[in-house]
């Protein structure tokens, strides 16, 4: 496969788990608001189930481009004529058949972005289990796979995508509904959005800490010393992926530290704080949510480059 249509792959693989990741959050967003009733709640279900369907649609077009581009390259064919390499690679390969059951878990958490009625355990539950076993199989076409379908690499890395789609997936879903500018708000309404922005800190603190256990643990398999960090393509990316990650990790911080504690400690007794506090929280979570945008970019490119010790 030439140069371009790499890169084309590559940027499907980007779109695919940028879809996936807002699914992920619109989700866990809809699963927040319906422990409590609000106004501001009420007002971001419809655009959340919006932000679900378009995530839901483009994840399973995505998904499908991803084994068509995939096939083409191991067929050595040009991508027009990938269609019966297509259907061998899915029905004749190990790597078809992971793809036909991450495709299914996907289609099974899609399912929750159809459902008109958002209240009840069970959609958010059928939707996570569906990405749970999606994120599974993306982990099986991975060089975490090298040990086996059910080793510890592949383990920690099915962790590590979990964790990534959910921080970055709560993170656009926020800067782009949940914390859109609101004119006049109730007690309830200022209690409400508290407790949302509360689960979105306490939520994207637990998974950075996983991120950072379980990326750790793959980069001590993949990279064998420091002089596999410079000089070659793999270690390239992932210290620019390592540099974005912690840029987004001390946004949001700033946010955790020095924005929320002033601006919650009034609005989660009902009172109002200064205009300038959720103003400032949004603008530190759009930076965020841009740097993870570039997070998830290097991790395509990552994936489909080489480790040092695995380069011929």
């Amino acid at each position: 496969m030439g140069p371009d249509l790499e890169t084309a792959h590559r940027l499907v693989t980007v779109l695919l788990n940028v879809a996936v990741a807002v699914l992920t959050g619109a989700t866990l967003a809809c699963s927040w608001l319906a422990h409590g009733s609000s106004r501001w709640a009420e007002m971001r279900r419809r655009p959340l189930r919006g932000f679900a369907l378009a995530g839901a649609f483009v994840a399973l077009a995505a998904d499908v481009a991803w084994l068509w581009f995939e096939s083409a390259r191991m067929a050595e064919v040009p991508l027009v004529a990938a269609g019966s390499a297509t259907w061998t690679m899915a029905t004749s390969t190990h790597l078809g058949l992971a793809w036909c059951v991450g495709f299914a878990g996907l289609a099974l958490a899609a399912v929750r972005a159809f459902v008109r009625n958002e209240r009840g355990a069970w959609p958010t539950a059928a939707t996570m289990a569906g990405l749970a076993v999606f994120w599974y199989t993306r982990s099986m076409a991975s060089h975490a796979a090298s040990d086996g379908d059910f080793g510890a690499r592949l383990l920690a890395d099915w962790v590590h995508l979990g964790l990534v789609s959910l921080w970055v997936g709560e993170v656009i879903v926020s800067g782009a509904i949940m914390l859109r500018a609101t004119g006049d708000m109730t007690s309830a309404d200022r209690r409400a959005r508290a407790a949302y922005v509360t689960a979105l800190s306490n939520s994207a603190t637990f998974a950075l800490a996983g991120i950072v256990v379980t990326g750790l643990y793959a980069t001590w398999h993949n990279i064998r010393s420091f002089d596999d960090l410079i000089g070659n393509p793999y270690g390239n990316t992932l210290v620019a992926k390592l540099l974005l990650v912690a840029v987004a990790a001390l946004l949001g911080g700033v946010n955790r530290f020095f924005v929320m504690p002033p601006w919650l400690a009034r609005e989660a007794a009902g009172d109002s704080a200064a205009p300038a506090l959720p103003r400032r929280f949004r603008h530190v979570v759009w930076i965020e949510a841009a740097v993870l945008l570039a997070v998830v970019a290097a991790a395509a490119w990552l994936v489909s480059t080489s480790p040092p010790g695995e380069q011929m």
